[in-house]
């Protein structure tokens, strides 16, 4: 059966995400189809597949439903993203087809797929058989190892949208994401929230984060201050992450932040209030001032940055 993997970028680069779902996909299936909207040749020959199919915007592939339908003996893998979202149920409308979320676990059977979904905050893990022959996936981030290996030349085939556009977009302004690293790639993110005052004091969480090889976040009221931008918030109205290693730095530990992040492997959190809810959830607390405790943390970082050159 053919896998199809739909491969999600940000300026122009492959999210590890989409990597995971590659590899998972190779390991389950022998025929796999990767669509994409970019048309860079350098970037698309690291996805190990044997087709490559590149249309114009992945986002609206429903616009190529006629074109797409032709691989209809196929399951869909897709890492668990808000993009994503949208185009599974794109899919989900063109080959009728259920969606499955927070997937952490996916295996071929006989009869049809057996998978592992995450919920709850991690709280539940469901088992769930499949008595189907195909079915989209969305694939929890960092559930999955990378299979480094690329052993594929695979066909390129460009589509054109053979339809017009249902709306017509004008943009009136870009911003920038300054972070250097994806939130939902990132193993490790460094957030912070109102304990840090201000705007100004954020350049100690991009210092310790730039050592780290981290991505910077926020709590929602730091969004909403204009602080930092919306593209950091994380929590259930924000970006959902799973990293490694997750630093809440001056952030309450409000339920609504807890959905976001509850995933995390492990918790670190650091504020002042002794009672603050995160440390309830904590893998490990450290009281005391953020503006004392970070520039603590990042000069002994160098120094033992330093010691090792």
């Amino acid at each position: 059966m053919n896998c199809i993997v739909i491969i999600e970028s940000s300026n122009n680069k492959i999210e590890n995400s989409t990597f995971e779902c590659i590899s998972l996909a190779n390991k389950i299936s022998d025929n796999i189809i990767a669509i994409t909207d970019i048309n860079d040749e350098k970037i698309i020959k690291s996805i190990n597949a044997d087709t490559l199919i590149i249309i114009d915007d992945i986002e609206k592939i429903y616009l190529y439903d006629e074109e797409i339908k032709k691989y209809e003996d196929s399951f869909f893998i897709m890492s668990d993203s808000l993009m994503n979202k949208k185009i599974s149920s794109q899919l989900s409308e063109i080959f009728k087809l259920p969606v499955l979320s927070n997937i952490i676990d996916l295996k071929i059977l006989n009869s049809g797929f057996y998978c592992k979904s995450s919920s709850y905050n991690n709280n539940v893990i469901s088992g769930i058989n499949i008595q189907s022959g195909s079915c989209i996936f969305l694939i929890k981030n960092n559930s999955f190892d990378i299979d480094i290996l690329n052993n594929k030349k695979p066909e390129l085939i460009h589509l054109k949208s053979k339809k017009n556009h249902l709306f017509k977009m004008k943009i009136f302004n870009k911003k920038e994401i300054n972070n250097k690293i994806s939130l939902n790639d990132a193993k490790i993110v460094i957030s912070a929230g109102r304990g840090l005052k201000s705007a100004g004091n954020w350049e100690m969480i991009e210092k310790l984060a730039d050592l780290l090889g981290a991505a910077t976040a926020c709590s929602k009221p730091v969004s909403d201050l204009g602080w930092r931008p919306h593209s950091e918030h994380v929590g259930q109205t924000g970006i959902k992450i799973s990293p490694e290693i997750y630093f809440a730095v001056g952030i309450s530990g409000a339920i609504q932040h807890l959905a976001g992040v509850n995933s995390s492997k492990k918790i670190i959190v650091i504020n002042i209030d002794s009672d603050a809810p995160f440390f309830n959830n904590a893998d490990y607390g450290i009281i005391g001032d953020a503006f004392e405790i970070i520039p603590a943390i990042i000069e002994s970082l160098r120094k033992n940055i330093n010691d090792k050159s």
